[in-house]
């Protein structure tokens, strides 16, 4: 404890050391660390809440909302989305899983009450609202659908052909954020529809969305009903644009090594053929070859008469023929089978076929008779001109006229022109604000080291200031080294004689040292 003592007396006296803006830095610092820890703890010790569900239809939300507030499960409600503890998201959604409907109810319509004592319409009524809540559910399973109501009108029965009446369908859509939809998708569910329900072909059904477009405009009409869609009709028109745009390309390609860049102007229509075709072509081999033959001969040579016989009955007398050739008949039959070859020849016409193209080529400059006709052979070659197909090919060679051009590069100029200086201020701009802020950081750095030396310097000057307990000075009595007696007298006299006159003090030491020898 008492080691501990001494350590907080050491901090606290090194702290007292520090100067007043170290001081300060020290305090906020500490009281920042305990609102940390105190924020920690209560952020860890408090529930957290994830997303249960959001979006939910407002029925299966209120179902939601009653079986939490009944189980008493702490929630929270932000706009459309309901929050309850992490812990037990994943348990609650298993929970609720069999309950919602997402706004839509098939058949699971029947196991909401009994059938007993219902008459015919009522259970046809429930019916079609489980038909219409299951083609709900089918359709909201789509990626791009949030929403979806469909309302069908059943099918009427009779036992008379003509008065039979189809059954007719709506479906309104609503798709989620940044969602479309293609005529395909809506094929797709115009299917789903009439596949569904009794007697619906697909032109009895019609999709809109909640912005009150009629999806199925173009699969209905008389158009439609071709299997064309408009993705079909604008993709194909696309196809003839392309290549209509590489026909000109390489026209221009061509020519511009010849008669200079940007001095041929070519512009080609290309019309193709999307119907792929099949042709069968059989042809007979004249040369016949006999696979089989009968033959046959039949004689009879009896001699007999012949009875002739009433043909009414047998009363009436016959008559017998007794003549030599009656008994003599004779038969010849000769059948021969004969197998021709024959060779069938199946042809299959692809989809997007030229099937016209016409081209107009402008180059700058006059052209003699010549050069046309060397360059329109060219431009046709290059290209696919076939006479036989209707294809035309114009060229025609005159002065382009070059003012609009130079406008456009003199504009172009000037907008570079413009580009530059804004990138030349833009670098001037962050270059000073860069040499600022390095100045600035500089500066700061200055002040910075100014202060802190200046705070050095003040601890110092309270050190040295610091008002210490003088101890009081004992006064002693001066030392006389000098006392006059005369001893010391006589010791002085013969230190000075010996400085003055050395070598007569050695003799007489030497004659004091022999006397004592003796």
């Amino acid at each position: 404890m008492k080691k501990l003592s001494d350590t907080f007396k050491k901090l606290w006296a090194k702290f007292k050391s520090f100067g007043r803006s170290i001081k300060i830095a020290i305090v906020v610092a500490l009281i920042a660390l305990l609102i940390a820890i105190i924020s920690l703890f209560f952020f860890s010790s408090s529930n957290k809440y994830s997303v249960l569900y959001s979006g939910l239809d407002a029925a299966d939300a209120d179902i939601v909302i009653a079986k939490l507030t009944e189980d008493k499960i702490d929630k929270k409600v932000e706009g459309d989305s309901i929050l309850v503890p992490t812990a037990m998201v994943d348990e609650l959604r298993l929970q609720f899983a069999s309950q919602l409907s997402d706004g839509s109810k098939g058949y699971e319509l029947m196991d909401s009450g009994s059938s007993f004592g219902m008459t015919d319409e009522e259970f046809n009524i429930k019916k079609l609202r489980m038909i219409q809540g299951n083609i709900e559910k089918s359709i909201k399973s789509l990626e791009a659908i949030e929403t979806v109501k469909v309302n069908i009108t059943p099918a009427e029965d009779s036992v008379f052909v003509k008065d039979k009446q189809e059954g007719k369908a709506a479906v309104v859509l609503k798709l989620k954020a940044g969602k479309q939809i293609t005529d395909e998708n809506v094929k797709s569910i115009v299917a789903i529809v009439s596949a569904s329900a009794e007697n619906i072909p697909q032109n009895n059904v019609e999709v809109i969305d909640t912005n009150m477009n009629l999806l199925t405009k173009n699969l209905n009409s008389e158009t439609g009903n071709t299997g064309v869609s408009a993705e079909t009709i604008q993709s194909q028109k696309d196809l003839e644009k392309n290549s209509g745009d590489q026909y000109e390309a390489a026209i221009i390609k061509l020519l511009e090594p010849i008669v200079g860049k940007n001095k041929v102007s070519a512009t080609v229509n290309v019309e193709l053929d999307f119907d792929a075709k099949q042709t069968d072509e059989t042809v007979i081999d004249p040369n016949k070859v006999i696979i089989s033959q009968q033959t046959i001969n039949s004689y009879n040579n009896a001699n007999g008469g012949v009875t002739a016989q009433s043909p009414v009955d047998n009363n009436m007398t016959n008559t017998i023929d007794t003549t030599e050739e009656a008994g003599v008949t004779g038969s010849n039959e000769q059948k021969t089978n004969y197998e021709t070859g024959n060779t069938t020849t199946t042809t299959i016409s692809s989809a997007g076929k030229p099937k016209r193209i016409t081209a107009s080529v402008f180059i700058d400059g006059e052209l003699d008779a010549g050069a046309q006709a060397e360059f329109e052979n060219a431009i046709s070659n290059a290209i696919g001109i076939d006479n036989n197909r209707g294809d035309l090919m114009s060229l025609t060679g005159m002065e382009f006229d070059t003012a609009i051009k130079d406008e456009a590069q003199a504009q172009i100029d000037a907008f570079n022109i413009e580009i530059a200086a804004a990138d030349r201020n833009r670098i001037i701009l962050w270059t000073a604000i860069g040499v600022l802020s390095l100045a600035g950081i500089i500066a700061l750095l200055i002040i910075f080291i100014r202060r802190r030396k200046k705070d050095e310097d003040r601890v110092l000057d309270v050190v040295i200031d610091d008002k210490l307990t003088a101890k009081p000075i004992e006064n002693f009595a001066p030392i006389d080294f000098e006392v006059s007696n005369e001893k010391l007298h006589m010791e002085k006299e013969i230190k000075d004689y010996a400085k003055e006159k050395p070598e007569e003090v050695v003799d007489i030491i030497k004659s004091w040292l022999s006397e004592n020898e003796r």
